[in-house]
């Protein structure tokens, strides 16, 4: 009977649940921050999402795609790097932040409308986004963590070079689902 390694599925969980934090705490700063706006400052962004709603054209697919992937690019850079936590956590908590400021914003600017409109114009592409974000983060974290973990020099050399396959794989999957937000995207809001 093989005996499962029970620290590496605690130190995942725990990644998983910071993360998850990490991103509600985002999405609430974002919309705590645009419910403290001043009137005018309110009134004032509440008109240029009305003219920029007006004057939007519709995006390539390869525009869009390319809108997300940034974040999720440096993200995955920062798992790379021994300070890319940093890197990592601040591309991430960027994105949750400015995602619950315009969602807040958009109910600001419209009112009941405004939930309709940020349920129909932001949650489909970040019903796969959102975890696309979560997946590789945890990723991100655990194998920055865990990239000098091995037994002697030849093991340590095959087993950082397994781990770093792993990553480059999990990354790509992430691009796959990223490629499935923008095209969401680009489907429902053709104009």
């Amino acid at each position: 009977m093989v005996k499962r390694n029970t620290r590496l599925d605690k130190r995942g969980q725990k990644i998983i649940a910071i993360v998850c934090l990490s991103f509600l705490i985002g999405v609430t700063g974002g919309a705590i921050a645009a419910n403290l706006m001043g009137t005018n400052v309110k009134s004032e962004l509440a008109g240029m999402i009305r003219n920029a709603a007006e004057m939007q054209e519709s995006g390539s697919f390869a525009a869009v795609f390319w809108k997300y992937f940034k974040y999720d690019i440096v993200i995955w850079l920062g798992g790379w790097l021994h300070l890319g936590l940093f890197l990592s956590g601040m591309a991430f908590l960027l994105r949750s932040i400015s995602l619950g400021f315009a969602s807040a914003m958009m109910m600001v600017t419209y009112g009941v409308k405004g939930v309709w409109g940020a349920m129909l114009a932001i949650l489909p592409q970040n019903i796969i986004l959102i975890p696309a974000y979560i997946f590789i983060m945890c990723a991100a974290i655990y194998y920055l963590i865990s990239w000098n973990e091995g037994n002697g020099k030849r093991g340590l050399k095959r087993e950082r070079r397994r781990k770093q396959t792993e990553y480059c794989i999990l990354f790509l999957s992430s691009i796959v689902l990223i490629a499935i937000g923008a095209g969401i995207e680009v489907a429902l809001y053709p104009l």
